[in-house]
């Protein structure tokens, strides 16, 4: 049943919190506790419904999985049972393709559920299937199931040239060259910070991998990897809506242990051009809203699309995660002047601009993929349905909390998918959020 929020806007959020960690990471290393018969300890896990579906799948798989406190899980593989993902379970979120790369290499076959998730673009797993077939994997699509076979005789080299620096698709390639004892090298792989907290986990499991951070990585595997630890970096892409909360709210956050160059430090610059106040503390940053939120279009250094006209488009990481580009909409929403948005990842990745438009935004949709926001407008409130998108929904619940009006949003649990406290976090920031109604 979906949830539903009622939020007064208004109020300058201040406060002390700490960013959910790395979704994207947790998911992905998850199933690399496949590669080994050791256990595997994963720490500060979130009992999002994403990773609950994660580990219910792992159980069905044969592993064992154990809560050793409130936020560690240690995963023991040693009893696999099957190589074929529960469909139901599956179907429901896009992490379960996840699984094909270690269970190709611990059981020669991996039979995964054609993904569902977020409604977001073709997402289809043609680059998985692309990318695992160069390093000799079979694949077939029968019955709504994905069947990836490993080659009998592996070579010992395989030379990988990726169509495209898709995220999923790197992981799931080096989980399966972790594993197996040919040397597999990938060019233009994904490098996001959750892919290299990734390859780190398999490096320490005993994986010889060369090129870790960079788009071009060497791997040479094991048959027999050893049991390690995880602890997956802070969600950049929280830390991002943390910021954009701080700065249409003017209020003032400091946001716990996510002051890292690495992840955080290209997405800080660009929030720095709307004018916000980001201050260094140790290892946390001080985020505040200004006065004027604008990029100035000539002394910024921002890209122009045309005169007065500064342009934001997500790139492959070290670019700006598309992830994190629907809560900067919002904030153009609430800054003086106008802003080209383009987002060519996604083929529906601005659907969620209606739902904007509805609260009282000006945006202008140029075509599927360019929008124009013209700002600052003042959030109308009213009921609205949300998008089944995570960060979409993430961005209209941050434009309610902007202005001094009542809003009452429908279908708000898909934030838990990756915030579990979403809704508890910002209440203790100040915010006036009823609910779930």
């Amino acid at each position: 049943m979906s949830e539903t929020i009622k939020v007064r806007g208004g109020v300058p959020l201040k406060g002390i919190i700490t960013p959910v960690p790395n979704k994207n990471a947790i998911l992905a290393a998850l199933p690399a506790s496949i590669l080994t018969d050791r256990a595997v300890v994963y720490h500060n896990v979130p009992k999002s419904t994403d990773v609950l579906k994660m580990l219910e799948m792992l159980r069905l798989l044969g592993a064992e999985v154990e809560d050793t406190n409130y936020d560690s899980i240690k995963i023991t593989c040693k009893n696999l049972k099957s190589y074929t993902v529960d469909q139901e379970l599956g179907n429901l979120i896009r992490a379960s393709v996840m699984f094909a790369g270690p269970l190709l290499a611990r059981m020669g076959k991996a039979k995964i559920p054609v993904p569902g998730g977020c409604v977001l673009g073709k997402r289809s797993i043609a680059a998985h299937i692309d990318s695992l077939s160069k390093a000799g994997v079979k694949i077939e699509l029968e019955d709504g199931y994905a069947v990836f076979t490993a080659p009998k005789n592996s070579e010992s080299y395989y030379n990988v040239w990726q169509l495209e620096a898709s995220v999923t698709a790197t992981e799931n390639l080096a989980m399966y060259a972790a594993g197996t004892d040919s040397e597999i090298v990938i060019t233009d792989a994904a490098s996001e910070p959750h892919v290299t907290q990734l390859l780190e986990l398999l490096s320490s499991m005993g994986s010889h991998i060369e090129g870790i951070g960079s788009n071009k990585l060497t791997i040479k595997g094991a048959r027999k990897l050893k049991g390690s630890e995880f602890l997956p970096e802070p969600d950049h892409v929280d830390i991002g809506g943390l910021i954009v909360a701080a700065a249409i709210t003017k209020g003032e956050i400091t946001i716990k242990n996510c002051n890292i160059s690495g992840s955080c430090g290209g997405i800080i610059e660009w929030f720095k051009k709307f004018q916000i106040i980001i201050n260094e503390d140790g290892e946390d940053l001080f985020v505040k809203g200004p006065d004027k939120l604008f990029i100035n279009p000539y002394e910024s250094g921002v890209p122009l699309a045309g005169e007065n006209l500064p342009k934001f488009v997500p790139r492959p990481w070290p670019g700006f995660p598309v992830d994190v580009l629907p809560v900067v909409v919002t904030l153009a929403c609430k800054s003086h002047g106008q802003i080209l948005f383009q987002n060519w990842i996604y083929e529906t990745g601005l659907d969620f601009i209606r739902e904007l438009n509805a609260m009282g935004a000006n945006i202008f949709m140029a075509d599927p993929q360019r929008v124009i926001v013209t700002g600052p407008v003042k959030f109308s409130g009213g009921k609205h349905v949300v998008p089944s998108i995570i960060q979409a929904c993430k961005a209209i619940f941050l434009a309610s909390l902007a202005d001094d009006v009542e809003t009452t949003l429908v279908g708000v649990d898909i934030l838990k998918r990756r915030y579990p406290s979403v809704i508890e976090a910002y209440r203790n920031l100040g915010a006036r959020i009823e609910g779930p109604l």
